[in-house]
């Protein structure tokens, strides 16, 4: 592939995880109208999608996600609109949807099943999320991977010792979360732009 063409890379890495940040509140504050409109400009912003795709493609995942959210087994039910939502992104045709799926959806299920120690095994799971959607090794995205799982732990320890729960400011953890985010997206933006250096150098 050449350089400047891979799928997804071309995202301000700032600007997603703050994006990002702010999704994660509207989740856990239960907010679904604000999740769902965050979630559109947050594809646009990854993906660069117009607005009709990442409206679909939003529809799919925020109903996935609320289904989730609601759910206390069976999970695999979710993977079908996880991928149809990502199929709306225009993925490029060599690239796994159902794997993609199956690895978005494992994040969300490590998190629920671990616990407030489940940062290790989201982040094994984002980065297996990363190596399918970007189709690259999983050393070149595992620190992007290990960032934002150790930031969902964050989150989740620090709403548990809120005495005011998940609903609340948390001024004690989001700043934290959003750094770390933050780093995550700077660095998956750096593992990106690498490839595509070396994959330019080797035509």
């Amino acid at each position: 592939m050449a350089a400047g063409t891979r799928w997804g890379k071309d995202f301000d890495p700032d600007k997603l995880a703050t994006l990002e940040t702010r999704m994660w509140k509207a989740y856990y504050r239960r907010q679904p109208a604000r999740l769902f409109i965050l979630l559109i400009k947050a594809l646009r912003a990854q993906a660069q999608v117009s607005w009709p795709r990442a409206l679909r493609a939003s529809l799919l995942l925020t109903r996935a996600a609320a289904g989730f959210a609601r759910a206390s087994g069976d999970y695999e039910r979710f993977a079908p609109d996880i991928g149809r939502g990502y199929r709306m992104l225009g993925l490029p045709d060599h690239v796994d949807v159902e794997a993609v799926a199956r690895h978005e959806l494992r994040w969300w299920v490590v998190g629920r099943e671990i616990g407030l120690s489940a940062g290790e095994a989201a982040g094994d799971a984002i980065t297996d999320l990363y190596a399918s959607l970007y189709d690259l090794p999983r050393e070149r995205v595992a620190e992007a991977g290990r960032l934002r799982g150790l930031a969902a732990e964050i989150r989740d320890r620090g709403a548990n010792d809120d005495p005011n729960g998940p609903t609340g400011p948390g001024a004690t953890y989001w700043p934290e979360v959003a750094r770390l985010l933050r780093d995550s997206y700077r660095s998956l933006r750096v593992a990106l732009d690498q490839a595509d250096a070396t994959a330019a150098l080797a035509v």
